[in-house]
């Protein structure tokens, strides 16, 4: 399976639904500010769209950072252990795509996939997400 996003921000119409549908399936309703994937409004200019990329990320550096081994390289997936994160915030600073934030029990909180499935990618209507290899 390939893992990841292709982004092309010139279709993104920065509508969030792509954040809303992402919280919603991570916490039962919509709370944008808890959604693993921004959208950073930079008009006139493209929007930033901030997701962990995966497999288009060289050489992982939130992995080798992680004093605690919290984050590894499961099948593809860059994956954090919530239960071994200290909440350092060592990954967040090492990612270069700004997609790993602290939530709000000081945890590391980044893009899992949906398992395969993201909702954020079944949402975008105007195809600014592609899953990667579709």
């Amino acid at each position: 399976m390939a893992v990841g996003f292709d982004i092309d921000a010139q279709k993104c119409t920065e509508c969030e639904r792509c954040m809303m549908a992402c919280s919603l399936m991570k916490l039962g309703y919509i709370q944008l500010g808890h959604s693993r994937i921004i959208i950073r409004r930079q008009w006139p200019e493209p929007p930033g769209i901030n997701i962990c990329r995966f497999d288009d990320c060289e050489g992982q550096p939130c992995i080798e950072v992680c004093p605690v081994e919290a984050i590894a390289n499961r099948d593809g997936l860059v994956l954090i252990d919530r239960d071994t994160c200290t909440g350092c915030e060592a990954c967040v600073d090492a990612c270069p795509h700004q997609a790993i934030r602290m939530d709000d029990e000081n945890l590391a909180l980044k893009c899992d996939f949906c398992g395969g499935e993201p909702a954020c990618v079944k949402e975008c209507v105007s195809e600014a997400l592609c899953k990667r290899g579709v």
